[in-house]
């Protein structure tokens, strides 16, 4: 036997049993909820509030995604990023695997970029070349600057006129180029000159229309008005006589070789930036030197 409160007996504070072993405990006025700072949970939200799934990654129905734009160059010689000095005479080229960003906004970027060897002289000097075994006989014109030999250019003479032109310059040896320490364009063999400016020029023709045709000059060079403006200063002899004639042949047919070389320059840079639909203002800018 136990013994209750009177207000336990109270027939309106009592809630229905909800036990088998005795009354429940009764639930208080107001509900478990009302003496709370916080909201009862609420109804979670119907199906039809929900918003629309998102198609998975790969969904068949999912819209295809916008292709992204190329702006990457290939193999390209970007001249107007260099400048040419006073005494800059002759140009030779590097293909390497760097990639150099040309334009930050739009993005412009160039991969395997060809860079430039600044070739300077404010001289040229004379000495007679000969060769005992073929019996060719030429001159060795040596440019300088500032007393240091910067360049040689053998050129060698048949029928009075240059049949063959190598072009030297100082870090040149089979070991450094084998070793990578001097680039291949550091020796540039002319056998056929003549024969070489041809072939750039009908290149030339198909860089213009072809898309798939590449070029890289780096068996080429190209001379500026420095070169041009150098004078073989030697004495009266008949050897100097004829070293200042085939001198000025030297110039000219290294100029025409330049033209050439910077028509091929151009158009397949041009190529490249219509593959790419890009456009550079300066592109053909560096021909106010060359």
């Amino acid at each position: 036997m136990s013994l209750r409160p009177a207000f336990s007996l109270d027939e309106k504070d009592v809630c229905p049993p909800g036990s088998l072993f005795g009354a429940a405990i009764g639930s208080p006025v107001g509900g478990f909820w009302g003496t709370l700072a916080v909201s009862p949970p609420r109804t979670p939200p119907t199906a039809a509030s929900k918003y629309e799934p998102l198609p998975p990654e790969f969904h068949l129905d999912a819209k295809p995604m916008a292709p992204m734009a190329d702006t990457k160059l290939d193999s390209v010689f970007p001249s107007w990023m260099h400048g040419f000095g006073d005494n800059v005479a002759l140009v030779t080229f590097t293909h390497s695997v760097d990639v150099l960003t040309l334009r930050a906004s739009p993005r412009l970027e160039c991969t395997n970029v060809v860079h430039p060897t600044m070739v300077y002289a404010d001289a040229v000097e004379w000495r007679p070349l000969a060769c005992d075994a073929s019996g060719l006989a030429g001159h060795l014109f040596t440019l300088s600057s500032r007393g240091r030999p910067t360049c040689r250019i053998e050129a060698t003479i048949c029928d009075d006129r240059v049949s063959k032109l190598v072009v030297v310059q100082p870090e040149y040896s089979p070991i450094t180029v084998a070793a990578k320490m001097a680039p291949p364009s550091s020796l540039l063999v002319f056998d056929d000159l003549r024969g070489h400016i041809d072939n750039l020029r009908a290149l030339q023709q198909t860089l213009l229309v072809s898309n798939d045709t590449g070029y890289v000059p780096t068996q080429e060079l190209v001379a500026t008005g420095v070169l041009d403006a150098l004078v073989l200063r030697t004495d009266h002899s008949c050897e100097a006589v004829a070293a200042r004639k085939h001198w000025k042949g030297v110039k000219l047919t290294l100029s025409e070789l330049s033209r050439a070389t910077a028509d091929c320059v151009d158009a397949y840079t041009n190529s490249e930036l219509r593959r790419v639909g890009q456009r550079v203002v300066d592109v053909e800018a560096w021909r106010r030197v060359i």
